[in-house]
């Protein structure tokens, strides 16, 4: 009789931490927006020059789809980067005025927008924090042989979208980035969540819009460079 008590709390047990395992993965937010407040780091910036560049960046989400907007200069210059993860395209649109470009590539090429860099190191830390109201994990980022000091990030894993940091230094992180580091072209970039809403998005988001002149990777480069200056 005790042997059987036994085994009836230990299944109980089970189906508790079972239950809780599936309800941390039905919480978890698949479709929506994130804000990012940014933050520019290069001491050699005027303060002019700061107030024109972009303040913030938003990422709409869904279905392992993503759409990532920054736009600079009152509206003027908007820089767009769609992952369509269906169809296996990365999609970057850049605006100026009333000219508009795209490039369109496969999903696995390197990143127009964010430099890479080579040999970074994550090394995730003992410590969580919230932020937006998800618990973000503490990583250490360093960059061997180089003159780039360690600096921390955070990302949680409460959102849910596959292959979120394939256009970042990233990549190996499982994540969403929370509050991290990146380097457009001259510009040092750090970013940090300030509004996560879980609603509805359009799949159109995740389209080639018309409009758009397709050109060249080397030529998207070029515009995006002249554009930095």
């Amino acid at each position: 009789m005790k042997y059987r008590f036994t085994v009836f709390i230990i299944l109980i047990g089970l189906t508790i931490f079972s239950s809780c395992d599936k309800l941390k993965q039905k919480d978890r937010i698949k479709e929506g927006f994130i804000e990012y407040s940014i933050e520019y780091l290069n001491d050699t910036l005027d303060s002019f020059m700061i107030g024109l560049l972009p303040k913030k960046m938003v990422i709409k989400f869904k279905d392992n789809n993503t759409l990532n907007k920054i736009e600079g200069f009152s509206g003027i210059v908007s820089f767009t980067h769609i992952q369509n993860y269906r169809e296996k395209k990365n999609i970057t649109l850049v605006k100026v005025l009333n000219k508009k470009y795209k490039y369109i590539e496969k999903i696995n090429e390197s990143s127009i927008f964010f430099e890479e860099l080579p040999g970074i190191k994550i090394e995730p830390q003992n410590e969580v924090k919230e932020i937006c109201g998800f618990k973000a994990q503490k990583a250490k980022v360093s960059v061997p042989d180089t003159n780039i000091n360690p600096f921390y990030i955070y990302y949680t894993k409460d959102i849910s979208i596959n292959n979120v940091n394939s256009q970042t230094p990233y990549k190996s992180i499982d994540g969403v980035l929370m509050e991290f580091q990146v380097k457009f072209y001259d510009l040092n970039m750090k970013l940090t969540a300030t509004k996560v809403q879980e609603t509805e998005i359009s799949s159109d988001f995740f389209e080639v819009p018309e409009g758009y002149q397709a050109i060249n990777r080397k030529t998207m480069v070029e515009i995006i460079e002249l554009l930095k200056q």
